[in-house]
Order: C-alpha cells, then structure tokens, then sequence
C-alpha cells in the first residue's frame, strides 16, 4: 500500500521494516522523506495533510533545524558551520516529526547522525544519537 502526501506525492512502502513497523519512503522535492507508523497505530492514523504543509514549508524548516543542531554542536572541538549535511525528513502519527542529519563531521560522532524533534513547527529537542567520545589530544 503506498500513501499519498498532498501535493508530493506517493511514498513507497519498504519492505524490510522490523515487525510491528510500517514504513514509507521517498524522495520528495530532492527531500528524503520518511514516514513511520509502529503498531497499534495504523496508516489512517497519519495526517497527511500536515505532513505536505510541512513539506511546503522545508526550505525554512530546514534552516531551522539546522541552526537548533549547530547550536547544539557549536561547543564540541571540531565543529564548523557546514558540519551537518545529508537531511532526512522522518514523519510520524500526530504533529511530531524529525529531521535527522545523517553527515556529521565532528570528531566523536557516530554515522547516526544528529536529530531535531519538532512538534509542529517548534523545535522541541536536538539529540545526538550517541554519547561523544572525545580523542584524547
């Protein structure tokens, strides 16, 4: 079953999602764009509607997304402005959603990647995915 996001049109399901999880993906607008749904939510849970007024507005929410993950980073050695790059726009049921920066080039991050947690349009946390482990210099 493919879902349809107004204005952007259809997201693929995968195939390989871990049980209890569907999931939907595409490239959306060069976005890439994701969509989850973990049971015992369904995909008539999702609010399509909000998720293409969300994608309507990337270019800002982007930037904002962007500057909440530098200020997170802004203190850790090695961070530069163009640390972060490769952003994944991941949707969930309800107004939550993320954008996860996949390319973090800081010294002690992991290939996860950098998260920002929106609810709506407001940024509510940046999480790192992993614990930094500093070099010893």
């Amino acid at each position: 079953m493919t879902i349809t996001i107004p204005g952007f049109g259809e997201l693929t399901p995968v195939d390989h999602a871990p049980d209890g999880v569907a999931c939907w993906n595409a490239t959306v607008a060069d976005t890439a764009v994701s969509v989850l749904v973990e049971r015992p939510a369904t995909a008539d849970d999702l609010d399509l509607e909000f998720i293409g007024s969300v994608l309507r507005d990337r270019e800002r929410l982007l930037a904002v997304a962007h500057e909440a993950a530098a200020d997170h980073l802004r203190e850790h050695p090695g961070y530069a402005p163009d640390a972060i790059d490769e952003p994944e726009f991941t949707f969930h049921p309800g107004r939550d959603w993320l954008v996860r920066f996949a390319e973090v080039r800081v010294p002690g991050f992991t290939e996860l990647g950098v998260v920002v947690v929106f609810n709506g349009v407001d940024v509510v946390g940046v999480d790192d995915l992993a614990d930094v482990e500093l070099a010893d210099d």
